[in-house]
């Protein structure tokens, strides 16, 4: 088993090529954005910079930070972002729980499939920090409960009882109302049809494009891939045509009134500061 830098590190140059990435998030913050002026934003925890590339093409007005702990993952970024001829964007490698900026600096905060690896906490009262007045958090993720029903969760042995980083949609609501300043605004639920083959998944779980097959042994990996794949036999008839449902959840989630953080009260500025 690998630990969570190790891993990253390892998988930094093909992340992109091996996750998928869902365009109907980026379209709706993308309305979002529009309706909200907002321009200056951070994407914590930003990986190799696939849903930066999206949201700095979707959103012409944006200017973005890319944070992640990871700085194998930051040049990936910095040279996706610099190939696609982009130049809206500066990168930090820093924790999503001590962010290198100044406090009423933002208007937004995104993160992608990245919450299970911050400390909750710590990672919401940095980001209300550092928003504007009207800012907002938008976080995109997958609940404990869109995970067990996930093709993985359903078929591949041990996958919910390995992967215990995943939140419940309670439990982050009430991370949110435990730090000053911040209110949930709204929730909103995708799911996506999803068509693949059996050699797809197998080669995906072996690139472990979820964290979560790092967590097993290589020889305990090989044996549940083995028992995946018979489990799949079972229960889909064409190899070449598995189908199953992805669910995903985003959350937005508003500053408001004054917060008082570490002892300190920030007071949020007016979007035009």
């Amino acid at each position: 088993m690998k630990n969570m830098e190790e891993h990253f590190s390892e998988i930094a140059e093909t992340y992109n090529e091996i996750r998928t990435t869902d365009q109907e998030p980026i379209d709706y913050i993308r309305d979002f954005c529009f309706q909200n002026n907002h321009r200056i934003a951070l994407d914590i925890g930003c990986g190799p910079g696939r849903y930066s590339l999206l949201l700095l093409k979707a959103i012409p007005q944006l200017h973005l930070t890319c944070v992640d702990q990871s700085s194998i993952m930051i040049a990936q970024t910095e040279r996706l972002l610099r190939n696609a001829k982009l130049d809206r964007f500066k990168t930090f490698v820093a924790d999503a729980g001590e962010l290198p900026l100044d406090s009423n600096s933002v208007d937004l905060v995104f993160t992608f499939n990245a919450i299970h690896h911050f400390i909750m906490p710590a990672f919401l009262r940095e980001a209300r920090r550092v928003l504007k007045a009207n800012g907002a958090i938008l976080i995109y993720t997958r609940l404990q409960t869109q995970n067990e029903t996930s093709i993985w969760g359903k078929h591949f042995p041990d996958f919910n009882m390995v992967e215990r980083r995943l939140y419940s949609l309670d439990s982050i609501e009430a991370a949110i109302r435990s730090i000053p300043g911040l209110t949930l605004d709204t929730v909103k639920l995708f799911r996506y049809e999803r068509i693949g083959s059996l050699e797809g998944l197998i080669d995906k779980a072996r690139a472990r494009h979820y964290s979560t097959f790092s967590l097993y042994s290589n020889k305990r990996l090989e044996e549940c891939i083995s028992v995946f794949k018979a489990n799949l036999a079972r229960n889909f008839s064409d190899a070449d045509h598995i189908s199953w449902v992805d669910e995903n959840v985003l959350l937005a989630v508003k500053a408001c009134e004054a917060a008082t953080i570490n002892g300190q009260t920030y007071r949020p500025l007016s979007p035009s500061h």
